[in-house]
């Protein structure tokens, strides 16, 4: 998890700041997204910092991770979509996430849930017909296919690891 944070975590806030600086949304829109985003790296921050305190709750911690990083994603796609369209790869974080914490199945119901709430929230906005709904389904199945991809390199390490020390 410490890896991903490490990654995700910069690609979010420049994702979010670029939206933000770029795109110039309302400035009521402009708070709350700055206001979300203060939530979720500080929420992230201090489980990346206690999750291990509590070896007994490590488990618990990453996955409520997993389930807040989803959390946090809605509201700011809803209120930055319209302004900066590659909002959609949040969605992407929570699943990969997930894929490197979790079983195979929890991956794949982590991603069709960050990919239909994604493709929820664009209909909610506009009509999904032509290139609209072509768009919203392809980056649906990415979030679904790339959450796999990585769950199945995160196995073949454990596979690798494991059989280097037989």
């Amino acid at each position: 998890m410490q890896m991903l944070s490490r990654y995700f975590t910069p690609f979010a806030l420049l994702l979010i700041l670029s939206a933000v600086h770029f795109s110039e949304p309302e400035p009521g829109v402009t708070k709350i997204a700055i206001a979300i985003l203060a939530a979720d790296v500080f929420l992230n921050w201090w489980i990346g910092k206690n999750q291990y305190r509590w070896v007994g709750w490590a488990g618990r911690f990453r996955q409520m991770q997993v389930w807040l990083n989803f959390v946090w994603a809605m509201p700011l796609f809803y209120l930055l979509y319209p302004y900066w369209a590659p909002m959609w790869l949040l969605f992407v974080l929570a699943p990969t996430a997930a894929a490197l914490t979790t079983s195979r199945l929890e991956t794949v119901l982590c991603a069709l849930c960050a990919a239909g709430a994604m493709i929820g929230i664009i209909w909610s906005r506009q009509p999904l017909e032509g290139p609209y709904l072509g768009m919203a389904l392809s980056h649906g199945a990415f979030i679904v296919i790339f959450s796999l991809f990585v769950h199945s390199l995160a196995q073949t390490a454990l596979r690798l690891r494991d059989s280097n020390r037989a």
